[in-house]
């Protein structure tokens, strides 16, 4: 059988059609011109087509190269394809191996950010970032060693978590989030290793599809009779229950009930010493209507009431907060498509609805950008008028 037919003048001139060099090698021009290699073979009686590449990408003589080797394997009943899928799944084993030996892939250089950011955070952004960095990131690229990981990847990583959906929105704002946290593990991948100076994550940001913000859906004043007649009637899980109550009776953000504990309640004096969120301020003390210290003591059975013991604990473990899905599914059930954070904005919108000082509901409520040491000055100023202003809101929620 005569082989090598072809050669370079022949193979850049060849027209659409099929155009055979031998041995089963032959080059198949398309009609738009592309070329590719392919080779027609038998392995146990049936019939194989094998791909080579491109031409001029793979040339004429690593097209014969390839033949041949594919012979060989043919020859002794090795399938080629299945053959070169093991060769790289063995060599991305290795790189895997040899990166995380040398500590340097991208999941082992996120821990260590994680790590460095204790005390510089609060707790809850450290967590969420490890934690969507664990869902979306680390299953793609978390095993690859920093230098191997390529933008194009990143990229494509990136826009398909921005057309995943969240509560029917698009999870834009998550995926810039994750490019920025990425781009946190690629500088500290450098400043731990001079030689390495790509940030892929800083060109990426301005490629991504933009986050456009949308008001939080809520409540008006007007529908608050309706609603609390539904949270009444509501039969779901007591203590998430209690919580919506709380967040009524408070105005308080939802994160700070959740994470809230009993050493941090007074009720004998019907006081919640609020702890801070942010590390540069300070304890907000709230007056409790004794609707909401008798909701307290209801519950505290519920959730074995020990000083160190959350209030609103997980349904999957006293230890963990009640999560936000929880509160978000309640109000679902109850008809209402909005998160626990829109009932503050209720409640800040009732008290100016009765009457009630603009100032003193802002203090209650902790809207004011201000220093610890004004913050205490103007809670302990107002605090008689706060505990009148709540009672009197959890009356009237009580009229509802």
């Amino acid at each position: 059988m005569t082989i090598n037919k072809l050669n370079s003048k022949s193979c850049n001139n060849a027209p659409a059609g099929t155009h055979f060099d031998g041995e089963g090698l032959y080059l198949l021009v398309k009609p738009d011109g592309k070329k590719y290699w392919r080779m027609a073979c038998y392995l146990h009686g049936k019939r194989k087509l094998l791909a080579f590449g491109t031409y001029p990408k793979v040339s004429l003589a690593e097209a014969r190269e390839e033949r041949i080797q594919a012979q060989k394997l043919l020859n002794q009943g090795i399938d080629p394809v299945q053959h070169s899928k093991a060769q790289k799944l063995e060599q991305a084993k290795a790189l895997e191996q040899a990166a995380i030996e040398s500590g340097n892939t991208f999941e082992q250089i996120a821990r260590r950010l994680y790590a460095h950011k204790a005390g510089k955070t609060t707790e809850d952004y450290r967590n969420l970032m490890i934690r969507q960095l664990e869902i979306h990131v680390f299953p793609e690229i978390g095993k690859k060693h920093i230098t191997e990981i390529t933008g194009a990847e990143l990229i494509s990583l990136f826009k398909a978590v921005a057309q995943k959906t969240n509560h029917g929105r698009p999870m834009t704002y998550m995926a810039r989030k994750l490019c920025n946290w990425s781009s946190e593990v690629f500088d500290l991948a450098s400043a731990e290793n001079n030689n390495f100076t790509n940030n892929p994550c800083r060109v990426i940001i301005r490629h991504l599809p933009t986050h456009s913000t949308q008001h939080m859906a809520r409540i008006s004043f007007e529908q608050l009779p309706e609603f609390i007649k539904s949270l009444k009637s509501y039969k779901g899980y007591p203590l998430t229950k209690a919580a919506i109550w709380m967040l009524l009776y408070t105005g308080m953000r939802q994160a700070s009930i959740r994470k809230a504990v009993w050493q941090d309640f007074d009720l004998e004096n019907a006081l919640w010493n609020r702890q801070p969120e942010k590390s540069d301020k300070s304890v907000h003390i709230l007056p409790l209507p004794h609707q909401a210290v008798t909701l307290l003591k209801e519950i505290m059975p519920l959730t074995g009431g020990r000083p160190a013991d959350l209030v609103f604990p997980s349904i999957y473990s006293k230890y963990r907060p009640m999560s936000e899905a929880a509160i978000c599914q309640a109000l679902s059930r109850m008809n209402y498509k909005m998160v626990g954070h829109g009932l503050r904005s209720v409640v800040s919108t009732g008290l100016n609805e009765l009457g009630f000082k603009p100032h003193v509901v802002e203090v209650q409520i902790g809207h004011k950008k201000e220093s610890s040491i004004e913050g205490a000055y103007n809670h302990a100023k107002h605090f008689q008028e706060r505990r009148e202003m709540m009672q009197e809101w959890a009356d009237y929620l009580d009229k509802q």
